[in-house]
């Protein structure tokens, strides 16, 4: 099986690294210098796990967040999808309303809450790095993973 790497985009956003054989996971939050992702850094961090494909969280902006808001999680966005792009790791882009979905997680807060229980239900052993509110985003990245594993992967990365 390939590693995969999930990418839940944004400042606040994080990486995880799922090796389904071994169903580990390394969990990451997202690098970031002077308030922006770090390009260089998250290219190192992703270079040192050499995923064999990446599945990034497709999000858009959302009504009433003000402009400077979503201009920075565009622009963290981006960055995202260019290092993996510049890595040449293949990658499929997924709506949350897709994986969310299959994976039974509500939206909003209330579902950022569940995914952290259900990412320290599936994995355990990180607990630690999943037990804060604001790990959230950790959270979401392993969830993502173990979606990727489940549909993705056996459909040639087609969402």
């Amino acid at each position: 099986m390939p590693c995969i790497l999930a990418i839940d985009p944004g400042i606040s956003g994080a990486l995880a690294f799922y090796d389904p054989d071994g169903d580990s996971v390394a969990l990451y939050d997202m690098p970031l210098l002077d308030g922006d992702v770090d390009p260089h850094h998250l290219m190192a961090i992703i270079k040192g796990h050499k995923p064999d494909i990446a599945v990034i969280e497709r999000v858009h902006p959302h009504p009433k967040e003000g402009v400077s808001s979503v201009w920075r999680f565009a622009a963290a966005y981006t960055t995202a999808r260019v290092v993996v792009m510049l890595c040449k790791i293949p990658c499929s882009l997924v709506s949350p309303a897709m994986w969310k979905n299959r994976m039974n997680l509500k939206g909003g807060s209330e579902g950022k809450e569940q995914a952290r229980r259900n990412a320290i239900m599936y994995f355990p052993a990180h607990s630690h790095e999943l037990s804060r509110k604001k790990d959230h985003g950790r959270a979401e990245a392993a969830l993502l993973a173990i979606f990727a594993n489940r549909t993705l992967i056996h459909r040639n990365l087609s969402p």
